[in-house]
């Protein structure tokens, strides 16, 4: 009977992790640039998960979340683009990790 409840408590940990968005680090956002292509971002960033219009830029938006059975992370970063370039870059604190 121990075995199985165990088992069924495993199995019920394993599912509730789940992970969601483009996985990057911060330290990856740090290094974007007012003037940087669309092309160098992706290089650096991946995909973002969302592009949307404001007037006349594009913003871009990188989010990655993970849930565990007893934790979740998550984060988000924004990148505003005009013309295929790199208008307005994040700031990011360095105590973000």
């Amino acid at each position: 009977m121990k075995k199985v409840f165990a088992l069924l408590l495993a199995s019920l940990l394993l599912t509730a992790c789940a992970t969601a968005g483009t996985k990057f680090d911060f330290s990856q956002a740090r290094q974007i640039r007012v003037g940087m292509t669309e092309q160098e971002v992706v290089q650096l960033m991946g995909k973002p998960m969302s592009v949307t219009a404001r007037g006349q830029n594009q913003v871009w938006v990188w989010s990655y979340a993970k849930a565990g059975a007893f934790s979740v992370d998550s984060k988000s970063v924004s990148v505003i683009f005009q013309d295929g370039r790199v208008v307005e870059a994040p700031s990011i604190p360095d105590s973000f990790k």
